[in-house]
């Protein structure tokens, strides 16, 4: 079987990262923990395991990094809220309706996009991205409920963090390669997240806060280096589109662990989910690859 090309690696690599990510609320609902102790221990996990690797490797320093410090803070903490808004939406509001809020923020990319990164994004690429909507819409659409004012409305602020937080990290990402972003990134969300997370109710230490390792060093510390990485080298809307594989994992997961049937409309929305991935995928190979700065990972 002939490897994937250095054009459609980080398709695959987003692939995979995001389709991971659908386990997240498994692992979350596992840790039974307030929202602001769920994003800090995801963090601080997640910044000591990323400081271990990048001590034990000891990366070369990079030129005039300093210049760069005000939007390394700006990211860290998007990153922070981001999470915050999004875990504490979650616990206020039905699942569907915030996921789907959400999700609503790859559109967003394809205006903010050209004004922000000088990308314009080609008809085929609306195409997909449209294709991946309509899907999300049949997948997250059931789940929809009534919602407080309140759950809908840190779920539309999770969603613009999520823009601005992508849109952010994808130039620093060719700069300082993966896994130093996002390890600088988690150590200001560290501190962001500090205050709040000293506020809430942790109660007693269980068994259960072992989970926090696994949302920490799995699907923050490993699949963030690999998604900044993987960012540094597509355009901002493909991997906005591959992020719908997201919820398409979530309700996969429900449906194999939670015993969660889904319906045929779901099925048909993350069949268009996949269709519109494999659009972006083929597409790879007319994408120009950017010069990439930043030290490996």
């Amino acid at each position: 079987m002939a490897a994937p090309s250095v054009r459609t690696r980080p398709y695959l690599v987003l692939l995979v990262v995001c389709s991971a990510w659908g386990t997240v609320g498994l692992v979350v609902r596992a840790v039974d923990l307030p929202g602001a102790a769920v994003a800090a221990g995801r963090v601080w996990t997640g910044a000591i395991g990323l400081g271990v690797v990048l001590w034990i490797r000891r990366p070369p320093p990079l030129a005039r990094a300093d210049q760069h410090r005000g939007r390394l803070v700006l990211t860290g903490a998007l990153l922070a809220v981001h999470w915050l808004a999004f875990i504490s939406a979650l616990q206020r509001a039905p699942i569907g309706t915030v996921v789907l809020i959400v999700f609503l923020g790859p559109p967003l990319l394809a205006v903010a996009a050209p004004r922000v990164l000088g990308e314009r994004s080609s008809p085929a690429t609306l195409g997909a991205l449209a294709l991946a909507v309509a899907g999300f819409l049949l997948v997250a659409g059931p789940a929809v409920r009534s919602a407080g004012a309140a759950g809908v409305a840190l779920a539309a602020f999770a969603a613009v963090f999520y823009v601005g937080l992508v849109l952010a990290s994808k130039p620093l990402a060719q700069i300082y390669g993966g896994v130093r972003l996002a390890f600088l990134e988690l150590v200001v969300a560290s501190v962001v997240l500090a205050v709040p997370a000293a506020g809430a109710g942790w109660g007693e230490p269980r068994g259960a806060w072992a989970w926090l390792l696994v949302l920490g060093l799995v699907h923050t510390a490993a699949a963030a280096s690999l998604y900044l990485w993987a960012l540094a080298r597509v355009p901002a809307v493909h991997a906005g589109v591959l992020g719908y594989l997201e919820p398409a994992g979530a309700v996969l997961c429900g449906w194999l662990f939670l015993d969660e049937r889904p319906g045929l409309g779901t099925l048909a929305g993350g069949l268009l989910i996949v269709a519109a991935g494999v659009i972006v995928v083929r597409m790879a190979r007319a994408v120009p690859e950017p010069e990439v700065a930043g030290v490996g990972g």
